[in-house]
């Protein structure tokens, strides 16, 4: 909310309070409350003064009134940093107004602490039965005392540049200002309530007045000492204080070793004791393994499987090792270890993941020259070839991967399979439904009979549709993909920034566990929305 607007608003309540009949609700404060009051202001007294500049230091020894209760009779003088500090705050000129001059560090400070002593001054001689109370006169009191404290708190709270260096007036005296600030504020809070209890409804004027008020005492008791505590520290703890010993951290390794042994021992055992089930597993997965290198054989691909499974396994420990040494201690070698499992278990999957991923990718490979090899089987058939000699010259003068595939098919055939089965083991091999019919048309055509070249004009006209309409699909959930990629690097792309303004806080949050589980959770549900994302935008033609 705006000055203007505390205004406009302080000036309703005003004229509320001035036309509605109020009772004489300063009178709800007692005689106990009076002392309190009388104390707090005599505190913002002693305050005003010590920033006064004008008078000595040895001058500025006060002893607190009767009226303080179990304070009374103390003895407060100003303190002995606040010398160099007020001379320094006198030399700091924040801000000029016309017609009064310039006003420094210190002259607004006295401001603060004066508009305070004011508006307990008042709410004491409201309490005096010898003189009349006006409530509109009271209300306008209490308005510009807190209109000047908002002007205060507001330049106070201003960084102003000086040349080169920034004047932060929060950080003044040895910090104790950034907490004295946010007790003003809540002071100025409580002015409003004041104001606001005399346009309340008449059962509840007294009661809010009066907390308002002594809402204010505490605040200001609270003030007074918060200048006379401890300063808040400014400068970086001693290192001393976390410095460790050889046999600390002897004592910690020793910990750590014996942790990392016991649960060794745990998972050895576990293992040991499903021994049976483990083997029937690896030899089913070594079968796997086989059938498994046999269909990369089959897409011309050359790999042994278990450069698979331990590269993955070899990536997700590298990855673990990092986040462990980050976390550090026992919950850092507990947290390699999961890295490792969950690693193991990937590696497992990761063999047939990346054979369907690799027959897909060839898949659409041959789609793309499916059109031109049936334009030349076409044309072979219209010159006298047979299919067979069709699919050899398609082998020769076409690329990879559908001229290695094609000429599989002949070899096959020339080595004794069948045609129709040589056939086969191509739809086998390629995933590719266009590549399907025509291999179905083809059998079909040698066992029944037809005319074969219509067939696969056709086929081409087929093919030649449908890949005009998967690029309109494409066009048109291009916006799903593009999205599920900004889905996929924003939440990485924000952490790399913050990374670069705090890199520190953000080092030791995804270093703690806590940091540690919200990143795998974030990556899990990001590859989830990823996922949605994609189904979103399939369209199957």
């Amino acid at each position: 909310m705006t000055k203007k607007v505390h205004v406009l608003l302080l000036g309703v309540l005003l004229l509320a309070a001035a036309v509605l009949p109020v009772p004489l609700q300063a009178r709800a404060l007692g005689q106990q409350d009076l002392a309190r009051i009388q104390c707090a202001q005599e505190k913002m007294r002693i305050l005003a003064e010590f920033f006064d500049v004008n008078l000595p230091a040895e001058k500025k020894v006060y002893t607190l009134p009767n009226v303080c209760g179990a304070s009374s009779g103390r003895t407060v003088k100003m303190p002995e940093w606040f010398a160099a500090e007020l001379e320094r705050m006198d030399k700091n000129k924040v801000v000029y107004v016309p017609n009064e001059g310039t006003y420094s560090e210190v002259d607004l400070w006295r401001q603060a602490f004066s508009n305070v002593y004011l508006f307990l001054d008042r709410a004491a001689k409201s309490m005096d039965p010898s003189q009349p109370v006006v409530l509109e006169q009271l209300s306008r009191g209490f308005v510009g005392n807190r209109i000047n404290l908002m002007a205060t708190l507001d330049r106070l709270n201003k960084d102003l540049l000086r040349g080169q260096k920034l004047l932060i007036m929060k950080d003044s005296m040895d910090g104790r200002a950034r907490s004295m600030l946010s007790t003003f504020e809540l002071i100025n809070n409580e002015f409003f309530s004041t104001i606001e209890s005399f346009s309340s409804p008449i059962s509840e004027r007294e009661n809010k007045y009066r907390q308002s008020v002594m809402a204010v005492v505490v605040l200001s008791n609270h003030l007074f000492s918060q200048f006379l505590g401890t300063a808040i520290p400014t400068y970086p703890p001693d290192p001393k204080i976390y410095r460790t010993t050889f046999a600390d951290r002897l004592f910690s390794l020793i910990l750590i070793v014996l942790g990392s042994a016991l649960a060794g021992l745990a998972v050895y055992l576990l293992l040991e004791n499903k021994r049976e089930n483990i083997l029937r597993m690896v030899e089913e997965y070594r079968q796997k393994s086989v059938v498994w290198a046999e269909d990369f054989n089959r897409q011309f691909v050359t790999i042994d499987i278990k450069y698979i499974v331990f590269g993955t396994v070899f990536v997700f420990g590298l990855f673990g090792l990092f986040l462990g040494l980050m976390t550090g201690g026992f919950v850092g070698v507990f947290i390699f270890l999961l890295v490792v499992f969950l690693g193991g278990v990937v590696s497992i999957r990761m063999p047939s993941a990346v054979l369907d991923a690799l027959k897909k990718s060839r898949g659409k490979r041959i789609n793309k020259q499916l059109m031109d090899a049936l334009i030349l089987l076409s044309n072979s058939l219209r010159s006298g070839m047979d299919i067979v000699q069709g699919f050899e010259l398609v082998s020769k003068d076409m690329l990879p991967p559908i001229a290695d595939e094609f000429g599989l098919v002949v070899k096959n055939y020339q080595l004794g399979t069948p045609f129709e089965k040589a056939l086969d083991g191509l739809s086998d091999r390629v995933e590719s439904r266009m590549l399907s019919y025509i291999i179905k048309a083809i059998i079909i055509q040698r066992q029944v009979g037809g005319n074969l070249t219509v067939i696969f004009a056709r086929l081409v006209e087929n093919i030649r549709e449908e890949s005009k309409l998967e690029e309109k699909l494409q066009a048109m959930t291009a916006q799903q993909k593009i999205q599920s990629i900004v889905v996929s690097i924003m939440p990485f792309v924000m952490m790399l920034v913050m990374f670069i303004f705090n890199p520190t806080q953000m080092i030791s949050f995804y270093a703690s566990p806590v940091g540690i589980f919200v990143f795998l959770f974030c990556v899990i549900w990001i590859g989830i929305g990823m996922k949605v994302l994609k189904k979103m935008g399939e369209v199957r033609v």
